[in-house]
């Protein structure tokens, strides 16, 4: 057929074409590549996979969002520990209907899409999901035998009487493939795949540039999910690497006179609202106290002394950032934290060892109640105060002591006289300000 006959072809009415697209299809014909299927599904109508989304919507929010909710509502009675838990059962259907479903996108593409990349992507999808299945599963059961989340394994209350302590080594193993692992092998192809399949979400033919009712309607659930697999998963770079390269690819393709079509826009307006989410998010909860106390401020300090961004901080720069923190341990302290994380002083920490030693160090140090009972204990003849003479004796007499030099300037920040009386309570409440 020659390029006149083509043309003649697709301005039939029928084909819902009009000159200029019928220009562009002319000069950029499809790729002969797998035969004549590339050729057609330029030519047909990409219709909207509403039943597809709609499922692949539907066991998202019920199968992982509801995975959770499930297990708090059962009873544990129902489930003995040495059993799979109904959350267990969910994330099992999970791991085989997201594969499924992916497989099926695939297949609707209007575009043959490199079979080898993708048959690796589901592979290497459920090989992570599996895998985090069964961390998961037993980070629960070690959850309700009172396993601390907050703590590293090595500093959990139910670890530390392990015996042989090789088995904490093997817990460890477990949360490693569990939280870094199984969470890269399963977040990274899903994303990979659902870009692979927008690649394929092109088209000339205006009316295929827009999303039906139905796509509108999905939209919102569709967006919510992905916000909270950002959020929940703490998953924010695969995310917003996969819409960078999702809207270069539409500049590109837009540059060739392709935009893309109900599905296409279906899946980057998803991204969007997600991304618009978690955006919200963060803003609102920037200026949380709580939040920037017990992780963005030490965040924060451990970034300035991770010199390689490597993830990791000098044992020797760990005095330093504990007391830039407010903490103040001594240095058997130190010691005595190095030692417990097996760590040298002349090795490195990454940031969950750091967590862990600020967590001990912060319960061992409670500086209004530790100041409150020492004045106390001074105040042998229960007055209620203390005079400074007897307060400087006790500073500069017993325990690590200090010079007069220090005694005076520390009576000095707390308005005290040299000559004059201490309340228990407030000097401890000025103290407590002073090494706040």
């Amino acid at each position: 057929m020659s390029v006149l006959q083509l043309y003649k072809l697709l301005i039939d009415e029928r084909s819902g074409l009009n000159q200029n697209d019928c220009l562009l299809l002319t000069f950029y014909p499809c790729p002969l590549r797998h035969g004549s299927r590339e050729t057609d599904s330029c030519l047909r109508k990409a219709q909207f996979h509403m039943d597809l989304w709609c499922y692949f919507t539907l066991q998202n929010w019920l199968l992982d969002f509801g995975r959770p909710l499930v297990m708090i509502f059962c009873p544990l009675e129902w489930f003995p520990l040495n059993k799979p838990s109904a959350g267990d059962y969910f994330h099992m259907l999970y791991n085989i209907t997201t594969p499924f479903l992916l497989l099926k996108l695939i297949e609707r593409s209007p575009k043959t899409l490199p079979r080898s990349a993708v048959y690796l992507c589901i592979i290497t999808f459920v090989m992570g999901a599996s895998i985090h299945l069964v961390g998961e599963s037993i980070n629960h059961r070690l959850l309700l035998s009172g396993y601390q989340l907050h703590l590293s394994v090595r500093e959990n209350p139910i670890m530390k009487n392990l015996r042989p302590k090789t088995l904490i080594d093997l817990f460890e193993l477990l949360q490693y493939y569990d939280e870094s692992l199984g969470h890269c092998m399963w977040y990274v192809p899903l994303f990979l795949i659902l870009f692979l399949y927008f690649t394929g979400c092109f088209t000339i033919v205006k009316a295929e540039k827009t999303m039906p009712i139905s796509a509108w309607l999905l939209l919102g659930p569709s967006g919510l999910y992905y916000w909270y697999l950002v959020t929940e998963g703490q998953i924010f770079i695969p995310f917003i690497f996969t819409f960078f390269a999702m809207t270069a690819t539409v500049v590109h393709q837009k540059r060739k006179g392709f935009l893309p079509d109900g599905n296409g826009l279906f899946l980057l307006y998803s991204f969007s609202l997600s991304l618009l989410l978690v955006t919200i998010w963060v803003a609102c909860l920037w200026n949380d106290k709580v939040l920037r106390r017990k992780y963005p401020e030490y965040k924060e300090c451990f970034s300035l002394y991770d010199q390689k961004r490597r993830g990791k901080m000098k044992a020797e720069d760990l005095l330093t950032v504990m007391r830039s923190l407010g903490c103040c341990p001594t240095l058997q302290e130190l010691d005595k934290h190095l030692l417990t994380h097996k760590i040298d002083k002349s090795g490195e920490l990454d940031f969950s060892t750091f967590l862990s030693v600020m967590h001990v160090q912060i319960q061992q140090e409670n500086p209004r109640a530790e100041i409150l009972q020492a004045v106390r204990l001074m105040d042998t003849r229960k007055r209620g105060f203390i005079t400074a003479s007897e307060f400087r004796a006790r500073l500069t007499c017993f325990g690590e002591r200090l010079t007069d030099q220090e005694v005076d300037e520390l009576l000095s920040k707390a308005g005290v006289a040299c000559d004059g009386q201490i309340n228990e309570e407030g000097f401890a409440k000025i103290v407590t300000f002073l090494t706040s």
